[in-house]
């Protein structure tokens, strides 16, 4: 054994992977842990995005909106054009509303992967700043994401940051579909 990995011992691997339950065998034969998949894990769409989203405050804001007339209604209101002439599945959806920002350069992008935790779909989210070694891009920015949600029986949706940290939750409890 000396001078072999432990990791790379077959007998190793195949103790490890028998404890997870499965296993993926790679062209060199060898057995790596194959990824599981949790069992309240669900994904999510990212659909569409703007950078100009006209939000009326500086606030990271969630809101859950059950159809495209409710999409429709939403950026209606907004005085924007965030789906243009793009079909749209049946919804449910969720707007990520990063807020106004005092100039460009700020963003969001939606994991595919979301997490409910009994009437809790939690989306993780990265928050996109300005480059800090750059001037940044001049003009009021307010980004906004348009994203799928799956059906299911949650009554809220909440967006975390990747460290897990709670950054918003939709405000009011929409009726499940």
């Amino acid at each position: 054994m000396r001078g072999i990995p432990i990791t790379s011992h077959p007998v190793v691997s195949l103790l490890a992977c028998a404890g997870l339950a499965a296993c993926t065998t790679l062209p060199d034969g060898s057995l790596l842990p194959a990824q599981l998949s949790r069992p309240d894990e669900v994904e999510v769409i990212e659909l569409r995005g703007l950078s100009q989203c006209d939000a009326p405050t500086d606030d990271i804001r969630i809101e859950r909106l059950a159809d495209v007339e409710a999409v429709q209604a939403w950026q209606q209101a907004r005085g924007i054009d965030l789906i243009g002439g793009d079909a749209l599945p049946d919804g449910p959806f969720a707007i990520v509303d990063l807020g106004s920002r005092p100039d460009g350069g700020y963003g969001i992008a939606i994991s595919r992967r979301a997490e409910l935790r009994g009437t809790v779909l939690r989306l993780t989210a990265s928050f996109l700043l300005p480059h800090a070694d750059e001037a940044p891009p001049p003009g009021g920015t307010s980004p906004c994401v348009l994203v799928g949600l799956p059906a299911g029986p949650y009554a809220r949706v909440e967006i975390a940051d990747p460290a897990g940290r709670r950054r918003a939750v939709t405000a009011t409890t929409a009726t499940p579909r």
